[in-house]
């Protein structure tokens, strides 16, 4: 059996229906399958004290008798149909009504533009591919009058890191030429840098355990997830969460605000996925190769961290304490208010802008769940989703529908509006 056969869901079908609390006509799952789990919700049109009472009775009796739980069954159904999806999975739509008759399971086929988030099958569409916000699109160029602090040495540094690690091989003249050669705008690595790397080109450097700081784990020139791991791109994760980031303001003005930049060059991680990076493009009243500190759990920005890779390293200068940011400005290649780029709107609203033709040419995004704590019904979703497919001309959603009809499988791959409303 695969899983465009009706027999390969009809024990799940059943079980649902057997599931279902008392005066309930239909009762459905929507969620993915596949990859040996499952995950998703169940809904049914019957009372909502009713199938709490329903359901509580069924636990208690389970906990009484030791039997199987009240969704057992269900659970060992979709068990068998993810193991015929060993590899991928499959986003369904299962409707089990009282009588059998409009029984029905929906495999759901998702093209790129559509995102799923976290317990929903849409969360919104891209409507442009590969678009990010404006923020995250934005650059920071090097400062041609930036000059290294006072405090910078790379002979201390050197000297430190020798000390610490005398084992350590470092990094050829190509390798450093070659890392300088990624960096964009001309831009050049400073001498406490390239000191660093002569020594050790990777390595614990435990500097001790006192109050100062304690040292790093150094990111290799090549070949670290961290080198990329802040460029905009990829804090970037969905439109719906991401749309309005912007970058925390250094109320003294030393780091520039920006979601991310590759003139914060990598030097040190915690293991965590934090990382120490010198800057090469500092605010106005910021040093150049001054240390930053990137957060694995902030979605934009860099935090000042020491005015030089010597005063971090040799110095070994405590953490600042840290102070409230200032008043975010307007972020490097905000747009403005009427030329929005991403609206999150229910399907309703959504529906009224289609129909009136006021959906905005700027959108390179459209959210379709406002509200994650009442997200709308898929079936609301997913036409108002082809619509807005079809209006920049990007693939559509593909339905193929299977009922217990003679012969036992009747369903075929179409576009949603034309199952819906029968075009």
């Amino acid at each position: 059996m695969t899983v465009t056969a009706w027999k390969t869901w009809a024990p799940f079908v059943d079980a649902l229906r057997r599931s279902a609390p008392p005066g309930t006509r239909t009762h459905a799952f929507v969620g993915t399958v596949g990859k040996g789990a499952w995950q998703g919700t169940y809904t049914d049109d019957g009372d909502a004290a009713a199938r709490r009472e329903h359901h509580r009775a069924l636990a208690l009796e389970a906990a009484r008798t030791g039997g199987p739980g009240p969704r057992a069954g269900l659970e060992d159904a979709l068990r068998a149909v993810a193991a015929q999806l060993p590899d991928s999975e499959q986003l369904v739509h299962v409707t089990a009504t009282a009588d059998g008759a409009d029984d029905a399971v929906e495999l759901i086929t998702l093209p790129p533009a559509v995102v799923p988030g976290p317990g929903l099958p849409v969360l919104e569409i891209v409507l442009e591919p590969g678009a990010l916000p404006a923020p995250h699109r934005a650059t920071l160029a090097p400062r041609p009058d930036a000059t290294p602090a006072p405090s910078a040495d790379p002979e201390a540094v050197a000297r430190v890191v020798r000390e610490h690690l005398p084992e350590a091989g470092g990094a050829t003249p190509d390798e450093v030429e070659a890392a300088r050669a990624q960096l964009p705008g001309g831009a050049q690595l400073p001498h406490e840098v390239r000191a660093l790397y002569s020594v050790a080109a990777s390595g614990a450097l435990r500097l001790g355990d006192d109050d100062r700081f304690g040292g790093f784990e150094i990111v290799p020139l090549s070949g670290s997830f961290l080198r990329e791991a802040f460029l905009p791109a990829r804090r970037f994760g969905t439109w719906s969460a991401d749309a309005e980031t912007r970058a925390p303001q250094d109320p003294e003005g030393r780091v520039q605000p920006a979601v991310g930049s590759p003139l914060w060059f990598p030097v040190g991680t915690d293991g965590a996925g934090n990382v120490w990076a010198v800057d090469l493009a500092p605010g106005p009243a910021g040093h150049l190769g001054q240390v930053v500190f990137l957060d694995h759990e902030e979605h934009a920005g860099a935090r000042f961290r020491a005015e030089s890779l010597a005063a971090l390293l040799v110095d070994r200068v405590p953490a600042p304490a840290r102070t409230a940011d200032a008043p975010p400005a307007d972020a490097p290649g905000d747009v403005p208010p009427q030329q929005p780029e991403f609206l999150a709107l229910d399907p309703a609203a959504w529906t009224e802008r289609l129909d009136a033709g006021t959906v905005p040419d700027t959108l390179k995004a459209a959210g379709l769940v406002p509200d994650r704590e009442h997200p709308p019904a898929l079936a609301d979703v997913l036409p108002v989703a082809d619509r807005l497919l079809e209006l920049r001309g990007l693939p559509t959603i593909e339905v193929t529908r299977l009922t217990p009809a003679a012969g036992g499988r009747r369903g075929e791959a179409t576009g949603l509006l034309a199952r819906l409303f029968g075009r």
